[in-house]
């Protein structure tokens, strides 16, 4: 017997129960049970199937929704490691910074240093080389008058008679 034809002898037993005042109706108890138990056995085995299909479908379902929060929990994990190593990343840019310019500035003080020195000692040897210089231009002089001298016939002995 069909699904259908059994829920149709339901109806028409319901239908054809006994009257009772406010609108109930009486059924053979017995005749109903056994409509039911012939809808039960009629029902195909796609139902039966169908019900463990659902079963598994709320399983994998409360799986999936466990799972996904375990990927939420560990994204959220990972954006805080990424966060801090991405905070860590900038402290450490900002301290090497902060380095490489105190290095620079040392570097520039050291530059400065060392052109002052090589401008006193060039200022020195300047001073140094010019009375060096005064003094082989005197000297080279009075060997002109001395030869000068001798050339007009005139001696040292000469000149220190006199």
């Amino acid at each position: 017997m069909s699904v259908y034809r059994v829920i149709d002898k339901l109806e028409a037993e319901v239908k054809g129960g006994t009257w009772l005042p406010f609108g109930a109706r009486i059924v053979g108890r017995d005749q109903i049970l056994d409509l039911i138990e012939k809808l039960r056995s009629s029902l195909p085995e796609e139902v039966s199937t169908a019900k463990a299909v659902t079963k598994e479908k709320d399983r994998l379902l409360a799986q999936a929704k466990e799972d996904a929060e375990h990927i939420r929990a560990e994204a959220t994990d990972q954006k805080s490691r990424a966060l801090s190593e991405s905070e860590i990343v900038r402290q450490a840019q900002t301290k090497s910074d902060a380095i490489i310019a105190d290095a620079e500035k040392r570097a520039r003080d050291v530059r400065r240093g060392a052109d002052e020195y090589a401008e006193q000692i060039l200022g020195g040897l300047d001073a140094t080389l010019t009375k060096t210089h005064a003094e082989v231009q005197k000297g080279r002089q009075t060997l002109a008058s001395g030869r000068q001298s001798m050339g007009n016939g005139t001696t040292r002995e000469s000149v220190r008679q006199s």
